[in-house]
Order: structure tokens, then sequence, then C-alpha cells
């Protein structure tokens, strides 16, 4: 709650980290913005060549998904 007692808004689920390979500005100042889901994070990750992306889940704060942009959408391993 804050002050005047009402509830503060949740943070979405995702947060997703951003940077330029090599030069991270370190914690919350790569952070990009939060979102619903994995998929509604990755739609709003520019496929840039140079820069790296991390998805967090807001809970256990682990990392769900992460690498190049250019290749958000790539699906490694087998598919059952």
């Amino acid at each position: 709650m804050n002050r005047s007692g009402s509830r503060l808004p949740r943070m979405k689920q995702y947060l997703v980290f951003t940077y330029y390979v090599g030069r991270p500005l370190g914690g919350f100042k790569d952070f990009l913005d939060a979102f619903d889901s994995v998929e509604e994070a990755l739609e709003n990750i520019l496929p840039e060549r140079q820069r790296y992306y991390q998805v967090l889940d807001r809970d256990s704060m682990r990392v769900v998904k992460e690498g190049l942009a250019l290749y958000k959408d790539f699906v490694s391993g087998s598919q059952e």
C-alpha cells in the first residue's frame, strides 16, 4: 500500500533487461520494461546484431530466456 492507503499496482510477470554486447550499464540501468508473457517480452526486443537480452521471472528472479536479440525467436534442442 502507498501512503494514501490504496494498493500499488503489481509489476508484470516478466522483466526484460537488454544492452549492447560488452557494454552493459548494470542492474536496473539495463531494464527495458515488464510484460505479462515471455512472448510479449520477446516481441518488444529489437533484433539488433550486437544487442543481448535477458527475460527474468519476477517472482523467482531466474532467467527464463536470454541470448543475442537477433536470435530471440530461435528455439534450440528437440521439440517434443
